[in-house]
């Protein structure tokens, strides 16, 4: 397959700044799972859905089968193996953003090589990529690494500043420690630590009458998994809208940001229930019909859902639903686009700066392009 057909095949976010809702933000992204799932052996779903969406593949897998184990009035095996792999899955994915894209689109072109240079030589180091399954004896080394070469102190001290100051902490770490990432951080503050209108942030996972109203609108109306709704409105999803985060402030862009490295920080942790470790994400699952279940987890960018009815029979998908962090946050009328409408339509070096830092605090899982028919280049 060549390149631009796994792109088309992947979709992509074509995007019109000054545009208003819902002019300025489009996505490509189309509904594979419903395609490629009915009929198939219920046993295999797991593992097409994981290959289907590779990105963050285990996470897919491990929501597939919480949502046919539920389905079939059976329990996960094994729930804390599961925990571990969402945990070091998650770990990986947000070191990969952090160490790889940060560099690239929250500095001046000048700047970027500098400063993708010093991060993957970060990365180089990291226990994290070191093998494919982190023992946890390697934890003790992978919060060594977070102390010396990312934070420079102890990852539970700084998760705690974070709790306590949040945006006031995280400006007074940036200011005063001299390593890559605060610099990189620091750098972009003026930019992206600024107010805007956005929407409700998504916890539907924490009401079960809500998720059996998801379940329907999943299941019964045309092209919702591409154009969700929570409430009869927009929602977003991400590091900041965990089940057990607290924090309830104003979220600016750079502040987004600040969340998903305290989760970075959070998951290297010694496990802790609801706070640290791999007790931090919450996975969960009902059943919403005879044969039928939802199952949600929080992975990387967000809240993963998962709607899957199987046959009288139990061993074949009559239908899965796929509903994925991006289709929230890049909702044609969701943050980043009111975020979008904001910009100015004339596109220079300064617009395409904001344009990097609004997709890189709310994160896809796609590209972007520039969609400028109608609008000044």
């Amino acid at each position: 397959m060549s390149a631009t057909s796994a792109d088309q095949l992947a979709g992509n976010l074509r995007i019109a700044p000054g545009k208003p809702c819902p002019h300025g933000l489009q996505s490509s992204r189309q509904d594979w799972a419903s395609r490629l799932t009915v009929g198939m052996p219920a046993h295999d779903l797991a593992a097409r859905l994981g290959s289907l969406y590779s990105l963050c593949g285990e996470s897919h897998r491990l929501c597939a089968r919480m949502a046919l184990a539920r389905a079939n009035g059976e329990s996960l095996d094994n729930p804390a193996q599961a925990a571990v792999a969402l945990q070091q899955e998650t770990l990986r994915e947000h070191l990969r953003r952090i160490c790889l894209d940060w560099p690239r689109q929250l500095t001046v072109p000048v700047e970027a090589a500098h400063a993708q240079s010093d991060m993957q030589a970060l990365l180089r180091h990291s226990p994290l990529l070191q093998s494919g399954a982190l023992p946890a004896s390697a934890n003790g080394a992978l919060q060594h690494w977070l102390a010396a070469d990312l934070l420079d102190m102890n990852p539970a001290h700084w998760l705690q500043h974070w709790e306590r100051r949040h945006a006031d902490w995280l400006s007074d770490w940036c200011a005063h420690t001299a390593l890559p990432l605060p610099r990189l951080l620091q750098g972009c503050r003026d930019r992206l630590h600024r107010r805007l209108a956005h929407s409700a942030v998504l916890r539907v996972h924490a009401h079960t009458d809500e998720l059996q109203q998801l379940a329907i609108d999943m299941e019964q109306s045309p092209g919702f998994v591409l154009r969700p709704q929570w409430r009869a409105g927009c929602a977003e999803t991400g590091s900041w809208s965990r089940l057990h985060e607290t924090f309830e402030g104003a979220l600016t862009p750079w502040l987004r940001l600040g969340a998903r490295l305290a989760e970075l920080v959070r998951l290297a942790l010694p496990d802790r229930p609801g706070y640290s470790g791999a007790q931090w994400l919450s996975t969960g699952s009902v059943s919403t019909g005879p044969q039928a279940a939802l199952a949600w987890v929080e992975m990387a960018r967000g809240l993963l859902v998962h709607h899957v009815r199987l046959d009288s029979s139990g061993e074949r998908v009559q239908s899965c639903r796929v509903l994925a962090p991006t289709e929230w946050n890049f909702h044609a009328s969701g943050s980043v686009a009111q975020a979008l409408a904001t910009l100015p339509q004339e596109v220079d070096a300064e617009v395409l700066r904001d344009i990097d830092g609004l997709v890189s605090a709310w994160d896809p899982c796609l590209s972007y392009e520039l969609n400028l028919e109608n609008a000044h280049a």
